[in-house]
């Protein structure tokens, strides 16, 4: 089973991380790194994990059984987070959405596709056919990083992200077939 094989201590270049599931312990630990990302790390979250209650749902969505978290340490704290949501409606429970965040310091040393593989492993354990992920048009590193795994764009929906400064931007909505991987 993937979750058995956590934590994990990984090398990414010349940088040694610890991958681990997150629980609820993590929940201070995830409010002090949010409160330390940039505005610029901020801009596009789905959720405002610099906010106790949003932090608290998320650890609800755990706790429930409808995602899995990966967080990514080094000997500072946590640098990066990914998770798996899943089984959200019944029409889409064979979906799952990845949702990656890695601050802005540590991006480019391979955190993100790292992450994006081991949440995908999850899916694959779990039978999900599908995965997807959205993002800002603009976000180009995030783009590179998902096709480069095989995701292609299925959808732009035009100003669906209003960011904490008040801006809209478009929102480009891609996916990955686990079943095709699997074949």
């Amino acid at each position: 089973m993937t979750r058995q094989k956590f934590p994990k201590t990984v090398k990414l270049g010349s940088d040694t991380f610890t991958l681990r599931l997150m629980t609820v312990q993590d929940r201070t630990a995830i409010l002090t790194f949010a409160n330390h990302l940039s505005e610029g790390d901020l801009l596009f979250m789905r959720r405002d994990v610099t906010k106790p209650e949003a932090v608290d749902a998320w650890i609800n969505d755990i706790q429930a059984g409808h995602a899995t978290s990966i967080l990514v340490e080094d000997e500072h704290g946590i640098v990066a987070y990914g998770t798996l949501y899943f089984n959200q409606l019944f029409w889409n429970r064979h979906l799952g959405e990845i949702r990656v965040l890695v601050s802005s310091p540590y991006r480019g040393h391979g955190i993100g596709t790292r992450l994006t593989r081991e949440l995908m492993k999850f899916a694959q354990e779990m039978e999900l056919e599908k995965i997807v992920t959205y993002m800002a048009v603009d976000d180009r590193g995030a783009r590179t990083v998902v096709e480069e795994l095989g995701f292609k764009p299925e959808a732009i929906l035009a100003d669906w992200v209003k960011t904490r400064d008040e801006r809209h931007h478009d929102l480009l909505i891609m996916s990955t077939s686990l079943v095709e991987m699997q074949a």
